[in-house]
């Protein structure tokens, strides 16, 4: 039997400013333009008789024009432009991608130069570029039904057709577009959709012959072949030109054996093709339908002729001999026939008429017991079928050894069903038998090298064995034998992004994103990929796709609260936090990314008790402890905080943040010694720590070390320019010793003092509490801001000075002096909504000290 090809796509048609067409061999253009020409040779003239030519269908003429107008000015980009186009019409889109880059190069984001573009990029079937062209059209212009129209049809050709479906069901009102969904829907395995779609269509648009014509496809692929034909009917009367569908009407009019009817339209068909092998074939099988088989011999001997490998032909030849009782001649075509397709029973059944006609009887019963054998597999596949199918309802209800067992035993009777491996496969991932499982997965890609699901599920094995450059060639070619396979892009884009191949991952997981908008892991792994480039706002959006996919995906959750964090978006972040935690109790991470959020927001004692329970978790989390004494440190609760601290370092001795808080610990304490120490520790590991460098020269000083506080504070400036207090407290300690010295670093104190805006005492002591704070010294920093309130009296940096106060106080724990001094920041500017949103924090924060 013959095969339909289902659901033309309407040729994708990119309308030009100029119509062009064939020429004939003579390029005379109108005499004006000629003696222009001559007289006066220019780019303008020949781009207008290019035009003239390409007007009237003469295209070799209008390229001769256009190349002539670009010798003249080779950076105009129209005379680019409209030779591509000349180039696409006249089957050149290979020499009109050159063309077009270049005009698009020239005038960038042009849409009318990037639509031809993408038309030719198709043409030239390297569909992923011309979808990438056809998007950056989109991203500019979301509504041109053009662009739409140009990337579906690209998806559809790379069999993408969940991308497709997604990017065209928000599309704007066209027919096109919808008829691009039908088709989508269609070849999606969806045909009930593509006929809602379809329906509409043709209510909307009666005479509407291309949608009567993919109707009537869609019927074919659902087996109605009698609706079917009343639509290719109904569409070759709307437009009788059209042999697609006078062919496609001839073939569901044989399916229904209404030869009669299908008579005088196939002899029509065979009139305008006389030399087809599809008008010679079917007329063949027409004739034979009413039983004249001497007028089907004819048409299918020349037929045969034509296409001597197709199979149905051969077979119907064969038939028709036989029926005219000339079996010597049939023999040698239904041979021929089961060479082309062996296991057509239809076809062995016919030659053991034929070789028993011509007294062969051994032969005959030959194929006869062939015959039946075939059958006889036949019904063992049954079978395997139907343990197959309980094989699977047991995988669906979690009892996958049950299924093992079935699978095992469906292949007893049909050991050469590659699927049927697959699903083996799969039941033994589940019973955690990996090496059988590689077995079952390597006998289906033997077995059918064309499944892709296999290869996939090979990758995956691969890349839990760290063999990378294997999971990626089976990722590779899982993708190449299904283009929509989202699950296969994600694998390959998490392994690419593993490989620090981040574009590639980016591009990969967009790809199964388009392919399957309902795959919450992928969009996950763009969000992640993209916060980890530092695209928060975009990360930002695909998480929350993903979120809003699977709820309670706790990988999701968590990634987007970290990057509403970096969004300056806490308090939501906190939300996502919680259900993580609640989904998840036993996680230590999800315990530490909750304590950090609400550290974030003021809520010390919170963080604390996360903190507190992600040790519990795990003891010997050095992440945990640190978090947990650098929380203590910030509620002043030193002694508790030195023994986390400690812990941390016993556990990572190169935490260089956990040697930089005891430092401050001791230096609180009074310890120089003990500070010194930790601070050189903390260098030792993390050197480029401008805090660190800054309190260690501090500390150095304080012991009379002076020549070592000299070098620190050197040190500090060099790593952080505008680090203000370095040059104060350099300036004043080589004032002495190094007065030039000591006089240029004022010089830059008070430069730095000047761009910041800090030229009184009260600005500059606010300016050294920030740093104070930066580096977490809270006690420096609050003894500085209050020495700095003081001073100003009613100057008029009052208000942010108790605002940062106000502020330091929350990062300390005081939340009663904190909300005190952001009130009074609030009285003297109502308007600031970071006081107004930190005294909203304060309400929600609970605390012995409020």
């Amino acid at each position: 039997m013959w095969r339909y090809v289902l659901l033309a796509l309407p040729v994708f048609c990119v309308l030009p400013s100029i119509a062009f067409a064939q020429s004939g061999p003579a390029c005379t253009g109108p005499t004006a333009l000629d003696q222009m020409i001559v007289s006066n040779p220019s780019s303008g003239a020949y781009e207008a008789l290019g035009t003239w030519f390409a007007k009237r269908r003469q295209f070799s003429c209008a390229i001769s024009a256009f190349e002539s107008a670009l010798r003249l000015d080779p950076k105009s980009w129209q005379g680019h432009y409209d030779l591509g186009l000349t180039l696409l019409s006249s089957g050149n889109p290979r020499g009109a991608i050159t063309e077009l880059k270049t005009a698009s190069a020239l005038k960038p984001n042009s849409e009318q130069i990037l639509l031809p573009l993408g038309a030719a990029l198709s043409e030239t079937n390297r569909q992923d570029s011309a979808i990438e062209v056809f998007k950056s059209i989109l991203k500019e212009n979301p509504q041109s039904i053009k662009a739409i129209d140009g990337l579906t049809k690209a998806f559809i050709a790379e069999g993408r057709y969940e991308a497709a479906i997604a990017a065209l069901k928000n599309a704007p009102p066209d027919e096109v577009l919808q008829l691009n969904l039908a088709v989508a829907y269609s070849k999606n395995g969806n045909p009930d959709e593509s006929l809602k779609v379809l329906s509409a269509i043709i209510k909307q648009h009666p005479a509407y012959a291309q949608g009567h014509f993919n109707m009537g496809a869609v019927y074919v692929q659902e087996n109605r072949f009698g609706e079917a034909a009343q639509e290719f009917k109904e569409a070759l009367r709307l437009d009788p030109s059209d042999d697609v569908t006078r062919l496609s009407y001839v073939k569901a009019l044989v399916v229904l054996a209404q030869f009669d009817t299908a008579a005088p339209i196939m002899q029509e068909y065979r009139q305008r093709r006389p030399h087809e092998f599809d008008a010679l074939y079917f007329s063949g099988v027409v004739e034979k339908g009413l039983g004249d088989y001497a007028g089907a011999e004819k048409f299918l001997r020349q037929a045969v002729a034509i296409n001597p490998n197709y199979f149905d032909a051969r077979y119907s030849l064969g038939y028709v001999l036989a029926h005219l009782s000339r079996p010597a001649e049939a023999r040698p075509e239904l041979e021929a026939a089961l060479k082309l397709d062996p296991s057509s029973s239809k076809a062995r059944f016919q030659l053991a008429a034929v070789l028993r006609a011509l007294g062969q009887k051994s032969e005959a019963n030959k194929e006869l017991s062939t015959f039946e054998k075939q059958k006889e597999q036949g019904v063992k596949q049954d079978v395997a079928g139907v343990k197959a199918n309980q094989a699977n309802a047991d995988l669906q209800t979690g009892d996958p050894q049950k299924a093992v067992d079935l699978y095992r035993q469906s292949l007893v009777e049909d050991p050469g069903n590659a699927r049927t491996y697959y699903n083996l496969a799969l039941a033994l991932d589940r019973t955690g038998d990996h090496r059988a499982e590689r077995e079952a997965l390597e006998k289906a890609v033997e077995l059918d090298p064309k499944l892709a699901r296999p290869h996939n599920q090979l990758g995956v094995l691969d890349l839990q064995e760290n063999q990378a450059a294997t999971a990626k060639k089976q990722f590779e070619t899982a993708i190449s034998l299904d283009p929509q396979y989202a699950e296969a892009q994600n694998n390959l884009g998490v392994l690419s992004g593993q490989l620090g191949e981040s574009a590639q991952a980016e591009k990969l997981f967009r790809e199964a994103t388009e392919n399957n908008p309902q795959y919450g892991q992928a969009f996950a792994n763009l969000g992640m990929i993209l916060a980890s480039e530092g695209r928060f706002p975009e990360a930002a959006q695909a998480l929350s796709t993903a979120v809003q996919i699977e709820p309670n995906n706790t990988g999701a959750l968590s990634a987007y609260g970290m990057v509403l964090v970096r969004l300056n978006k806490g308090s939501e972040a906190l939300t996502h936090f919680r259900k993580v935690t609640e989904l998840d109790p036993k996680s230590p991470g999800a315990h530490l990314n909750l304590g950090i959020a609400l550290a974030d927001q003021f809520d010390l004692n919170g963080a604390l008790s996360e903190f507190s329970e992600a040790v519990n978790l795990d003891p010997d989390n050095a992440v945990a402890h640190y978090n947990k004494g650098r929380v203590l440190l910030d509620l002043q609760r030193n002694s508790e905080a030195k023994p986390e601290l400690e812990k941390a370092i016993q556990l990572d001795p190169n935490s260089a943040d956990s040697w930089y808080l005891l430092g401050l610990i001791s230096r609180q304490a009074g310890e120089t010694e003990a500070a010194i120490r930790n601070f050189q520790k903390s260098l030792a590991v993390k050197p480029d720590n401008a805090e660190a460098h800054f309190m260690l020269g501090q500390e150095l000083q304080r012991k009379g070390d002076s020549a070592g506080a000299i070098e620190q504070w050197r040190r500090t400036i060099q790593i952080q320019p505008q680090y203000s207090e370095a040059y104060y407290s350099l300036s004043r300690l080589l004032m002495q010793s190094h007065p030039d010295e000591a006089k240029r670093l004022q010089a830059q104190f008070k430069t730095l003092q000047a761009a910041q805006h800090i030229t009184d005492r009260a600005n500059t002591l606010g300016n050294f509490a920030l740093a104070s704070a930066d580096a977490h010294d809270w006690p420096q920093a609050i003894a500085q801001l209050k020495e700095a309130i003081n001073a100003c009296g009613q100057c008029d940096s009052l208000a942010p000075l108790h605002k940062d106060l106000g502020l330091i106080y929350c990062r300390s724990g005081d939340y009663k002096n904190g909300r005190t001094e952001l009130l009074a920041a609030q009285k003297l500017t109502p308007a600031d909504e970071d006081i107004k949103k930190a005294l909203e924090l304060l309400q929600t924060v609970q605390s012995p000290t409020l």
